[in-house]
């Protein structure tokens, strides 16, 4: 008997070595990622096609840069430029497929886990990891706020992850001294890639530098904290400067300034006061989170605990950094406007709540904790089992191609060699994705923007149709006489399919060019 527990714990204490080492953290990080993403985001093989608006239109976009279109310029759309190059390779990987944005989604996210994994070892034992990794998959993949996969959220939540680990570790080993030129560098890069993906995402970062440049001035580090605002500054402008010569090369600096940033800013606004704009900025981001409660106040329960104890952050600069970050971040995810899937960036502050349960664990568990090693793998198993039963997605694997009005259309529409296409008064609803169809026309869907506030997109749409510019149109109707309002349609084009979709209580419809 004493030769069996003896054998179990040298097995145990092997593993344990072997999780100690970085690489076979990130490999267990990239082995989760892929796993619970093949289950969760429509972009996966696992599904026939995402079919969420959002990931299409970027793709779009991608496309055209692929192809030698100048974003903002030729193309209208209004997340920033990294996303979309990003889908432009995903783009190169696969023409008319989520493929290629499947595997920057597996990346993208398994960095995000090996950064909760070291945050985590910041201040426990890495064993923890093992539990922690796929428990946040789970949480975060199988909320009503991941949608179909492929956001802007979801891009941006590793870059927080990074900066969020930096400031972590300062405030819990370097504080009061200076953080590290290179942690400072990699901040400001992290933050330059949010602000090339969407600008109103920056707000972790807003609240992070400016406590943590307060800290060094508060503490008379006055040389300190003017090199951490430049070295910061340095990070954002390595990640800016690139975008800057490529605008201006393509004569469309003022298209992008004018669409990313102008629209972005003046399309949405909603015609109120700043402090209503902040105090619904709150009240929906809590709409969402009444969701999931549970994980909700497991993470309020987590920050309560922080402010409280010593050991996490032992520090006041550090407490209100965080705290900074967090409102900012909630400020500027709402500010002017309110969808479901910008929760996502405050799933990142999860790790709050993985902290919390590590603190219990570590007291609960003490001496026992190694038996994670054998129970690691059931565990595992288990969480993916409730994932497949849990991902609001799951059922729509067992939908097929042919079941969907996108390859229905698509059928149709490739029979004529080198079609040009139209997807009229909706967002953007994946015809170019699955036609392989580089558009022609600016203005190659609608945005969610309303026609008073930008009446361009709606008139250029209705030019293209009038001067008969494009071969096929597609339209999204609630009913079928909504068609009969769009004008010189039925003068200039012929309805050649029209297919009811019940999940979205709408009619597609085809029409083709008069001959």
């Amino acid at each position: 008997m004493e030769k069996i527990i003896n054998s179990v714990k040298s097995f145990n204490q092997k593993i344990i070595d072997l999780f100690n080492k970085k690489i076979i953290i990130y490999l267990y990080c990239l082995i989760s990622s892929f796993i619970f993403l093949f289950i969760c985001t429509k972009s996966s093989p696992f599904y026939s096609f995402n079919n969420w608006v959002d990931p299409n239109s970027f793709f779009t976009m991608g496309k055209g840069m692929a192809n030698g279109l100048i974003i903002y310029k030729d193309l209208f759309e209004q997340k920033g430029p990294l996303l979309y190059l990003i889908h432009a390779i995903a783009y190169w990987i696969s023409n008319d497929t989520f493929f290629g944005v499947f595997i920057f989604e597996v990346i993208s996210f398994s960095i995000f886990l090996y950064f909760v994994g070291k945050i985590i070892t910041i201040y426990f034992r890495k064993i923890h990891i093992l539990w922690a990794i796929p428990l946040i998959s789970y949480v975060i993949l199988t909320s009503h706020v991941f949608i179909g996969g492929d956001s802007a959220e979801e891009f941006c939540l590793p870059l927080m992850a990074i900066s969020l680990f930096n400031m972590l570790n300062y405030y819990k080993n370097t504080y009061p001294n200076k953080i590290e030129t290179k942690h400072i560098l990699i901040d400001g890069i992290m933050a330059g890639c949010v602000l090339c993906i969407k600008y109103n995402l920056l707000g972790f970062w807003l609240g992070y530098i400016s406590i943590l440049i307060l800290g060094l001035l508060f503490n008379k580090k006055i040389k300190d904290a003017f090199l951490t605002g430049i070295y910061f500054l340095g990070g954002i402008l390595i990640t800016v400067i690139p975008w800057i010569i490529y605008f201006l090369v393509n004569n469309a600096f003022l298209d992008m300034f004018k669409v990313y940033f102008l629209v972005n800013i003046t399309a949405y606004s909603n015609h109120t006061s700043i402090i209503n704009r902040i105090l619904n900025a709150f009240k929906d981001a809590w709409f969402w989170a009444k969701g999931f409660k549970i994980y909700v106040n497991i993470t309020i329960i987590g920050y309560i605990y922080i402010m409280i104890s010593k050991k996490i952050i032992p520090n006041v600069f550090g407490k209100i950094a965080l705290t900074l970050s967090i409102i900012i971040t909630i400020i500027g995810a709402y500010y002017g406007s309110n969808h479901v899937y910008y929760f996502l960036i405050l799933w990142g502050f999860f790790i709050i709540g993985i902290i919390l349960i590590a603190e219990i664990l570590q007291k609960i568990l003490r001496k026992y904790l190694n038996i994670m090693i054998i129970i690691a793998p059931i565990y595992f198993i288990i969480i993916v089992a409730l994932t497949c039963h849990s991902s609001h997605n799951f059922s729509f694997h067992n939908t097929k191609k042919e079941d969907l009005v996108q390859y229905q259309f698509a059928e149709i529409i490739l029979e004529k060699p080198n079609a040009t296409l139209l997807n009229y008064g909706a967002l953007d609803g994946g015809f170019y994705t699955v036609t392989g169809i580089v558009p022609n026309v600016k203005y190659f869907h609608e945005p969610n923007i309303k026609y008073e506030n930008y009446p361009e997109i709606m008139d250029e749409q209705n030019r293209y149709i009038k001067e008969k510019i494009i071969d096929f149109v597609v339209i999204k109707v609630d009913t079928k006489e909504e068609s009969y309002d769009i004008p010189n349609l039925y003068e200039n084009y012929n309805m050649v399919k029209n297919v009811y979709v019940s999940d979205e209580d709408s009619y597609y419809m085809l029409f083709k060019i008069n001959a």
